[in-house]
């Protein structure tokens, strides 16, 4: 028995190109119907999001800055109010600070009113980008990231980790 017979039908039982139009018609609904569920999906909030623990640095703050991190939690930025990220932990330690002694060397030493804030932040990062973002600023070991609340500010601080919750 030969694959396609003298009428160009497949196996004698249906015409190849009938073949090919009924493939292409199941491949058009199928994508129809993928994006009328993933467009529903949407619409009802219901998109997949993973959570990661992101931690940040921030270098030589004021001690205050950290009772103004514990007052509200919530990540604010201006342009978008408050975005999918809180913090979660807030821990500090002595600033390392370089210094010029009078005979001119350079020595590092602890810092009478700096600290070192250590900020942990939940991030709930939806599937629709391909990398990790706090509101809409993608974050990475070794980036930097500005850590706002509407009552503290910490420009630049170090993205040191991220974990998956």
């Amino acid at each position: 028995m030969k694959v396609i017979d003298e009428k160009g039908r497949l196996f004698g039982k249906i015409n190849l190109f009938d073949l090919i139009v009924l493939l292409a018609l199941l491949i058009a609904v199928s994508a129809v119907g993928y994006k009328v569920i993933s467009d529903k999906m949407k619409s009802a909030g219901i998109t997949p999001t993973t959570t990661y623990i992101v931690t940040v640095k921030s270098l030589a703050m004021p001690p205050s800055y950290t009772e103004a991190l514990k007052k509200d939690d919530r990540i604010y930025y201006d342009n978008f109010g408050f975005v999918n990220a809180k913090i979660v932990g807030v821990s500090e330690e002595p600033a390392m600070i370089t210094v010029q002694t009078s005979d001119g060397r350079l020595i590092e030493t602890q810092s009478p009113n700096l600290v070192d804030v250590t900020i942990d932040i939940e991030v709930v990062d939806s599937h629709d980008t391909p990398d990790i973002r706090v509101g809409r600023y993608a974050v990475a070991v070794g980036g930097k990231l500005t850590v706002k609340t509407i009552y503290a500010m910490g420009m630049d601080s170090d993205v040191i980790a991220i974990r998956e919750k």
